[in-house]
């Protein structure tokens, strides 16, 4: 026999939502922290033939070769400053980079109810937050390359 009652009952609850937040072309876009694997200066990108969908590149950090996830040209922007930097992701497939503006990313705390369904749909999204006027989405990470065609 199941009994209900207040005594022992638990309030769910959720964890803040820690992201990094960071811009291509002026637009603010962010992803979980837990997905990224590191950012440092932009290096130049050596092209590579194929035709995985936005992947034409290749950048060398360190040891690592990584493909190149061109997110600039996905959302039809241009990365802006003289000197972007790297924001090397993790992504079920193996780590990649993507080129974002030479402003420096942001780690930002969101309370769960603060995060809301992405109404677009140019790019995969989690979901987003409001910052102002502007929404913000979360990127999955894990759908990038994957629905783009």
């Amino acid at each position: 026999m199941l009994r209900t009652g207040e005594k022992g009952q638990r309030k769910a609850t959720h964890l803040p939502w820690n992201c990094v937040v960071f811009s291509i072309g002026g637009r603010w876009l962010a992803v979980k922290t837990l997905e990224v694997a590191g950012i440092s200066p932009w290096k130049p990108s050596i092209p590579v033939g194929g035709c995985t969908p936005f992947i034409a590149s290749v950048v060398r950090q360190n040891q690592a070769v990584l493909p190149v996830f061109d997110l600039a040209l996905l959302l039809r922007l241009h990365v802006q400053g003289s000197h972007p930097l790297c924001l090397r992701i993790k992504h079920p497939l193996g780590n990649m980079a993507i080129c974002i503006d030479e402003e420096m990313p942001v780690l930002h705390t969101l309370e769960h109810d603060a995060v809301q369904a992405y109404r677009g749909n140019d790019i995969p999204a989690e979901g987003s937050y409001t910052s102002g006027l502007d929404e913000i989405p979360i990127l999955a990470l894990s759908q990038l390359g994957s629905c783009m065609k």
